[in-house]
């Protein structure tokens, strides 16, 4: 029941498991629009999409609050008999597990298999939690490490690479704009308070709808707009740059979190948000903005902000921007060096595959070892 922006990290694993297993992805009831129609573009025909209500209290709590999809915790607790009862393995992309694992107590299935919603940045990656997980999907050496140095490597994981860069088609996006300039992608993360957004985020427009060397993509985190503790407000951005011919707004459609503005961009500018991993992957010149003025150099959860200039104030923006494609050739060195420990890539298969094989295997080992 995830959020469209955690779907593309698991659909092409859960296609590769269909071809020779019986895969359910679980959810509330909805249209799930992106959902289906992915699956529909990828032939994913064999996944089983299976949807659960919520408690209805919960239901109707819900409604009156305008939520658009159920809590989760109260969804799983509704829920987790069914879920304990029917699978033999329960793949997760977060956190929300603890009813499930409280409840399958001493029993042996269903296995729970843990699996990233996005490179690993900061400390979100890299919580507790990650112990309660039997069975650990891994992007690269640089993940692996880390959970070892913080003993929370799993006595079972595989390394697979990044199953998202399968779902996503290899033409490039349409351009929301008339002209060529180049397109700088804005998207600030929603976490309070480093996010850029809410001491600087309307400043950055200010200056984009001000200046006529660049196009500017404003595609925020699709959590900052979303009502969760110390949310931004959407009013919060001036009505006129809704018009503003070189500025394109997107508060949260497919295209924000299908790498359709990534692959447009010409220059990434973020702040705390992983998601610049995904950027690199092609490098290209980024500038991060420090909001907080927050000691970062020694700090790996900062380490993709080696990928370009660091300001703290948008007055440093129009040199920053020069300066992270003056300077690239320094940068695309660094990014390159990132990726290779970010996450694996091998010849004649691919992520999706490569992790479907390392579930299967796993899942095969520990049922016969128990009959």
């Amino acid at each position: 029941m995830e959020a469209i922006h955690q779907v593309y990290h698991f659909v092409t694993i859960a296609l590769a498991l269909s071809k020779n297993h019986e895969v359910s992805i679980l959810t509330y009831p909805g249209k799930h629009t992106l959902l289906r129609s992915l699956l529909n573009s990828l032939d994913g025909g064999n996944v089983n999409i299976i949807e659960r209500p919520t408690m209805l209290f919960r239901a109707i709590t819900d409604s009156l609050k305008g939520r658009e999809k159920p809590r989760r915790g109260f969804w799983i607790k509704k829920n987790q008999n069914y879920i304990l009862s029917n699978f033999d393995a329960v793949i997760f992309t977060d956190y929300y597990h603890h009813y499930l694992l409280k409840a399958r107590g001493s029993l042996k299935r269903p296995k729970f298999i843990k699996l990233p919603h996005g490179l690993p940045g900061r400390s979100y990656s890299y919580r507790e939690d990650q112990k309660d997980f039997d069975f650990q999907l891994i992007y690269g050496s640089f993940h692996e490490r880390k959970l070892a140095e913080k003993n929370l490597l799993a006595d079972h994981y595989a390394i697979m690479g990044l199953p998202k860069l399968d779902a996503i088609p290899s033409d490039k996006p349409n351009t929301p704009f008339k002209d060529k300039k180049p397109i700088v992608l804005y998207t600030p993360h929603f976490a309070y308070p480093l996010s850029s957004w809410h001491d600087h985020g309307v400043k950055i427009l200010e200056y984009f709808s001000s200046q006529d060397t660049y196009n500017l993509l404003f595609a925020p985190h699709i959590n900052l707009f979303k009502k969760i503790k110390k949310s931004a407000e959407a009013s919060e951005i001036p009505k006129d740059f809704f018009n503003t011919p070189n500025i394109h707004i997107d508060l949260g459609s497919q295209k924000s979190v299908d790498m359709s503005y990534l692959r447009l961009a010409d220059i990434y500018l973020g702040d705390i948000s992983s998601q610049v991993y995904e950027f690199i992957t092609s490098p290209r010149p980024c500038v991060f903005v420090n909001a907080k003025n927050v000691d970062y150099s020694e700090d790996l959860h900062f380490r993709f902000w080696q990928c370009g200039p660091v300001i703290q104030s948008v007055t440093e923006l129009p040199n920053a921007l020069k300066k992270s494609v003056s300077e690239f050739d320094q940068y695309k060195k660094i990014q390159k060096k990132l990726n290779a420990v970010n996450y694996y890539t091998e010849k004649g298969t691919t992520p999706s595959k490569r992790a479907a094989d390392a579930i299967t295997s796993y899942l095969k080992n520990c049922f016969s070892s128990e009959s």
